[in-house]
Protein backbone atom coordinates (compact mmCIF):
# COMPACT_ATOMS: atom_id res chain seq x y z
CA UNK A 1 0.00 0.00 0.00
CA UNK A 2 1.41 3.58 -1.24
CA UNK A 3 1.75 5.76 2.01
CA UNK A 4 0.58 9.26 1.24
CA UNK A 5 2.41 11.49 3.71
CA UNK A 6 0.96 12.78 6.98
CA UNK A 7 1.73 16.17 6.38
CA UNK A 8 -0.17 16.86 3.30
CA UNK A 9 -3.76 17.83 5.26
CA UNK A 10 -1.50 20.69 6.87
CA UNK A 11 0.33 21.33 3.59
CA UNK A 12 -2.86 21.97 1.64
CA UNK A 13 -4.94 23.38 4.21
CA UNK A 14 -2.02 25.94 5.05
CA UNK A 15 -1.68 26.92 1.66
CA UNK A 16 -5.87 27.05 1.01
CA UNK A 17 -5.56 29.56 3.66
CA UNK A 18 -2.66 31.56 2.31
CA UNK A 19 -3.84 31.72 -1.32
CA UNK A 20 -7.42 33.05 -1.93
CA UNK A 21 -8.02 31.48 -5.30
CA UNK A 22 -7.86 27.66 -3.62
CA UNK A 23 -11.33 29.26 -1.71
CA UNK A 24 -13.24 29.70 -4.90
CA UNK A 25 -14.68 27.16 -7.31
CA UNK A 26 -12.54 26.23 -10.08
CA UNK A 27 -14.20 27.97 -12.93
CA UNK A 28 -13.94 31.78 -11.62
CA UNK A 29 -10.29 31.47 -10.35
CA UNK A 30 -9.35 34.66 -12.46
CA UNK A 31 -6.62 36.20 -10.64
CA UNK A 32 -4.23 34.96 -12.90
CA UNK A 33 -3.79 35.38 -16.72
CA UNK A 34 -2.73 31.68 -17.03
CA UNK A 35 -6.37 30.58 -16.22
CA UNK A 36 -8.03 32.55 -18.70
CA UNK A 37 -8.33 33.12 -22.58
CA UNK A 38 -10.46 35.10 -24.37
CA UNK A 39 -14.03 34.62 -23.98
CA UNK A 40 -16.74 35.85 -21.92
CA UNK A 41 -16.73 36.50 -18.26
CA UNK A 42 -16.55 39.81 -16.22
CA UNK A 43 -12.76 40.58 -16.80
CA UNK A 44 -12.47 43.07 -19.11
CA UNK A 45 -9.60 42.33 -21.98
CA UNK A 46 -9.50 45.27 -24.26
CA UNK A 47 -11.18 47.70 -26.55
CA UNK A 48 -10.72 47.46 -29.90
CA UNK A 49 -12.71 48.74 -32.99
CA UNK A 50 -15.92 47.78 -34.31
CA UNK A 51 -16.12 45.52 -36.96
CA UNK A 52 -19.13 44.58 -39.17
CA UNK A 53 -19.55 40.78 -38.41
CA UNK A 54 -19.08 41.59 -34.04
CA UNK A 55 -22.25 41.10 -32.34
CA UNK A 56 -23.83 44.38 -31.49
CA UNK A 57 -24.38 43.79 -27.77
CA UNK A 58 -20.35 43.58 -27.48
CA UNK A 59 -20.30 47.35 -28.33
CA UNK A 60 -19.41 49.64 -25.07
CA UNK A 61 -22.20 52.02 -25.69
CA UNK A 62 -21.01 54.66 -23.10
CA UNK A 63 -17.77 54.91 -24.98
CA UNK A 64 -19.54 55.82 -27.95
CA UNK A 65 -21.46 58.12 -26.35
CA UNK A 66 -18.35 60.17 -25.54
CA UNK A 67 -16.39 59.20 -28.95
CA UNK A 68 -19.14 58.90 -31.28
CA UNK A 69 -17.50 55.50 -32.35
CA UNK A 70 -18.01 52.32 -31.99
CA UNK A 71 -15.62 49.75 -29.63
CA UNK A 72 -16.34 46.38 -28.66
CA UNK A 73 -15.37 45.23 -25.47
CA UNK A 74 -13.10 41.42 -25.10
CA UNK A 75 -13.23 39.68 -22.31
CA UNK A 76 -11.35 36.88 -20.80
CA UNK A 77 -12.64 33.67 -20.51
CA UNK A 78 -13.10 31.58 -17.26
CA UNK A 79 -10.57 28.34 -18.02
CA UNK A 80 -9.97 25.27 -15.47
CA UNK A 81 -6.24 24.37 -15.60
CA UNK A 82 -5.08 20.94 -16.96
CA UNK A 83 -2.73 19.34 -14.67
CA UNK A 84 -1.50 15.91 -15.99
CA UNK A 85 1.46 13.97 -14.04
CA UNK A 86 3.60 12.22 -16.32
CA UNK A 87 4.71 9.54 -14.26
CA UNK A 88 8.00 7.53 -15.90
CA UNK A 89 7.63 3.49 -15.49
CA UNK A 90 10.79 2.49 -16.89
CA UNK A 91 12.91 0.05 -15.77
CA UNK A 92 16.43 1.78 -14.65
CA UNK A 93 13.59 3.34 -11.83
CA UNK A 94 13.96 0.50 -9.52
CA UNK A 95 17.81 1.65 -9.31
CA UNK A 96 15.96 4.25 -7.16
CA UNK A 97 13.92 3.76 -3.82
CA UNK A 98 10.35 2.85 -5.16
CA UNK A 99 8.29 3.38 -2.64
CA UNK A 100 9.49 6.96 -2.14
CA UNK A 101 8.80 7.77 -5.93
CA UNK A 102 5.40 6.14 -5.38
CA UNK A 103 4.70 8.35 -2.26
CA UNK A 104 5.80 11.35 -3.44
CA UNK A 105 3.84 11.12 -6.54
CA UNK A 106 0.79 10.12 -4.40
CA UNK A 107 1.13 12.40 -1.88
CA UNK A 108 1.45 15.37 -4.38
CA UNK A 109 -1.77 14.47 -6.00
CA UNK A 110 -3.69 13.97 -2.61
CA UNK A 111 -2.58 17.94 -2.09
CA UNK A 112 -3.94 18.73 -5.55
CA UNK A 113 -7.20 17.54 -5.05
CA UNK A 114 -7.53 19.11 -1.55
CA UNK A 115 -7.10 22.28 -3.10
CA UNK A 116 -9.69 20.89 -5.66
CA UNK A 117 -7.57 21.22 -9.02
CA UNK A 118 -8.59 18.40 -11.53
CA UNK A 119 -5.64 16.11 -12.55
CA UNK A 120 -4.87 13.45 -14.55
CA UNK A 121 -2.30 10.48 -14.44
CA UNK A 122 -0.41 9.06 -16.91
CA UNK A 123 2.23 5.68 -17.44
CA UNK A 124 4.90 6.14 -19.93
CA UNK A 125 7.87 3.76 -21.09
CA UNK A 126 8.73 4.49 -24.58
CA UNK A 127 5.29 5.19 -24.94
CA UNK A 128 1.87 6.29 -22.97
CA UNK A 129 1.33 2.86 -21.31
CA UNK A 130 -1.76 3.73 -19.09
CA UNK A 131 -4.09 6.62 -17.78
CA UNK A 132 -6.07 7.61 -15.39
CA UNK A 133 -8.41 10.90 -15.89
CA UNK A 134 -10.42 13.63 -14.60
CA UNK A 135 -9.65 12.77 -10.88
CA UNK A 136 -11.33 16.22 -9.06
CA UNK A 137 -11.73 15.39 -5.73
CA UNK A 138 -10.20 14.03 -2.46
CA UNK A 139 -12.19 11.04 -3.23
CA UNK A 140 -10.91 9.92 -6.28
CA UNK A 141 -7.33 9.89 -4.46
CA UNK A 142 -8.01 5.91 -4.41
CA UNK A 143 -7.65 5.94 -8.09
CA UNK A 144 -4.38 7.59 -8.17
CA UNK A 145 -2.98 5.20 -5.43
CA UNK A 146 -4.55 2.48 -7.31
CA UNK A 147 -3.00 3.73 -10.46
CA UNK A 148 0.78 4.16 -9.33
CA UNK A 149 0.59 1.08 -7.44
CA UNK A 150 0.32 -1.01 -10.56
CA UNK A 151 3.24 0.67 -12.28
CA UNK A 152 5.34 -2.42 -13.55
CA UNK A 153 9.01 -0.49 -14.19
CA UNK A 154 9.66 -2.19 -17.35
CA UNK A 155 11.41 -1.39 -20.68
CA UNK A 156 13.32 1.45 -22.06
CA UNK A 157 12.68 5.20 -22.15
CA UNK A 158 11.62 7.49 -25.26
CA UNK A 159 10.91 10.98 -24.22
CA UNK A 160 10.12 12.44 -27.40
CA UNK A 161 7.45 10.45 -29.14
CA UNK A 162 6.13 10.26 -25.61
CA UNK A 163 5.89 14.29 -24.73
CA UNK A 164 4.39 14.54 -28.68
CA UNK A 165 1.75 12.54 -28.01
CA UNK A 166 1.31 14.01 -24.67
CA UNK A 167 0.39 17.22 -25.78
CA UNK A 168 -1.61 16.13 -29.33
CA UNK A 169 -3.66 13.98 -26.75
CA UNK A 170 -4.50 15.62 -23.40
CA UNK A 171 -3.37 19.03 -24.36
CA UNK A 172 -2.51 19.93 -20.22
CA UNK A 173 -2.02 23.76 -19.38
CA UNK A 174 0.39 22.28 -17.02
CA UNK A 175 2.86 19.29 -17.07
CA UNK A 176 3.94 17.12 -14.03
CA UNK A 177 7.17 14.82 -15.26
CA UNK A 178 7.94 12.48 -12.25
CA UNK A 179 11.68 11.05 -14.37
CA UNK A 180 15.36 9.22 -13.82
CA UNK A 181 15.65 11.05 -16.87
CA UNK A 182 17.56 8.35 -18.49
CA UNK A 183 17.24 9.01 -21.74
CA UNK A 184 20.58 10.51 -24.03
CA UNK A 185 18.51 12.07 -26.79
CA UNK A 186 16.14 14.02 -24.13
CA UNK A 187 16.99 17.71 -24.17
CA UNK A 188 15.59 20.88 -22.49
CA UNK A 189 13.84 21.74 -25.88
CA UNK A 190 11.54 19.03 -25.68
CA UNK A 191 9.86 20.60 -23.20
CA UNK A 192 9.41 23.92 -24.17
CA UNK A 193 5.93 23.27 -26.30
CA UNK A 194 4.29 23.07 -22.64
CA UNK A 195 3.08 26.03 -20.95
CA UNK A 196 4.46 25.18 -17.55
CA UNK A 197 6.68 22.33 -16.41
CA UNK A 198 7.29 20.70 -13.36
CA UNK A 199 10.30 18.18 -13.81
CA UNK A 200 10.95 16.30 -10.36
CA UNK A 201 14.42 14.20 -11.45
CA UNK A 202 14.71 11.53 -9.43
CA UNK A 203 18.32 11.34 -9.26
CA UNK A 204 20.74 8.15 -7.84
CA UNK A 205 24.28 9.68 -7.25
CA UNK A 206 27.28 7.91 -8.14
CA UNK A 207 29.01 8.93 -4.90
CA UNK A 208 26.25 7.63 -3.06
CA UNK A 209 26.74 3.83 -4.58
CA UNK A 210 28.38 1.13 -2.18
CA UNK A 211 31.29 0.20 -4.26
CA UNK A 212 33.67 -1.32 -2.23
CA UNK A 213 35.45 -3.60 -4.87
CA UNK A 214 38.14 -2.92 -7.47
CA UNK A 215 35.81 -3.47 -10.04
CA UNK A 216 31.61 -3.99 -10.02
CA UNK A 217 29.95 -5.68 -12.72
CA UNK A 218 25.99 -3.52 -13.24
CA UNK A 219 23.49 -4.78 -15.11
CA UNK A 220 21.59 -1.93 -16.84
CA UNK A 221 17.93 -2.39 -16.14
CA UNK A 222 16.69 -1.05 -19.31
CA UNK A 223 18.84 -2.82 -21.93
CA UNK A 224 20.15 -6.41 -19.44
CA UNK A 225 23.54 -5.26 -20.94
CA UNK A 226 26.12 -5.50 -18.12
CA UNK A 227 28.84 -2.70 -17.07
CA UNK A 228 31.95 -3.32 -15.79
CA UNK A 229 32.99 -0.59 -13.31
CA UNK A 230 36.79 -0.49 -12.39
CA UNK A 231 36.86 1.31 -9.00
CA UNK A 232 39.79 3.72 -9.18
CA UNK A 233 40.58 7.20 -8.77
CA UNK A 234 40.80 7.87 -12.70
CA UNK A 235 37.47 6.03 -13.29
CA UNK A 236 35.95 7.79 -10.39
CA UNK A 237 36.86 10.85 -11.88
CA UNK A 238 35.70 10.44 -15.43
CA UNK A 239 32.07 8.86 -14.12
CA UNK A 240 31.45 12.32 -11.45
CA UNK A 241 32.25 14.54 -14.93
CA UNK A 242 30.60 12.35 -16.89
CA UNK A 243 27.15 12.32 -14.23
CA UNK A 244 28.11 16.54 -14.18
CA UNK A 245 27.37 16.94 -17.55
CA UNK A 246 24.03 15.14 -17.58
CA UNK A 247 22.53 17.03 -14.54
CA UNK A 248 23.95 20.86 -15.90
CA UNK A 249 21.48 21.17 -18.58
CA UNK A 250 18.53 20.57 -16.34
CA UNK A 251 19.73 22.96 -13.52
CA UNK A 252 19.72 25.99 -15.55
CA UNK A 253 16.45 28.11 -15.23
CA UNK A 254 14.12 28.36 -17.93
CA UNK A 255 11.06 30.32 -18.33
CA UNK A 256 8.01 28.25 -17.68
CA UNK A 257 9.98 25.38 -16.62
CA UNK A 258 10.23 24.61 -12.65
CA UNK A 259 13.12 21.57 -11.87
CA UNK A 260 13.91 19.91 -8.78
CA UNK A 261 16.29 16.82 -8.08
CA UNK A 262 15.31 14.82 -5.71
CA UNK A 263 17.38 11.67 -3.71
CA UNK A 264 16.12 9.17 -1.61
CA UNK A 265 16.83 11.37 1.58
CA UNK A 266 15.44 14.82 0.16
CA UNK A 267 12.75 16.00 3.09
CA UNK A 268 9.28 16.09 0.90
CA UNK A 269 7.55 18.39 2.43
CA UNK A 270 9.36 21.56 1.61
CA UNK A 271 9.52 20.47 -1.79
CA UNK A 272 5.47 20.28 -2.10
CA UNK A 273 5.34 23.80 -0.99
CA UNK A 274 7.92 25.29 -3.47
CA UNK A 275 5.90 23.68 -6.05
CA UNK A 276 2.09 25.32 -5.24
CA UNK A 277 4.52 28.45 -4.44
CA UNK A 278 5.48 28.31 -8.28
CA UNK A 279 1.90 26.51 -9.21
CA UNK A 280 0.19 30.00 -8.11
CA UNK A 281 2.46 32.07 -9.64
Amino acid sequence: MIAVDRECEAVSRLFAVKSIRSQAPVLVKSDNPIFRRKGSSFNLKSLREYQPCDDLRQIDWRLYGRTDRYFIKEFYEEENERLLLLVDASASLSVFDLDYYRSFIASLACILLELRFTISLAAFTDRVEASSLNLKERRDLPRALDFLERLPFTGGTAFAPVLKSVRDRYRPTTLFLFSDLFDPRLAPAHLRPFRRVFLQHFHTPFAGLPLDFTEVELQDPETSRSLLLSHNPGSRRAILAAEREFLAPWGAARAGCHYQRLEKDTPRVPLYWRILESLYA
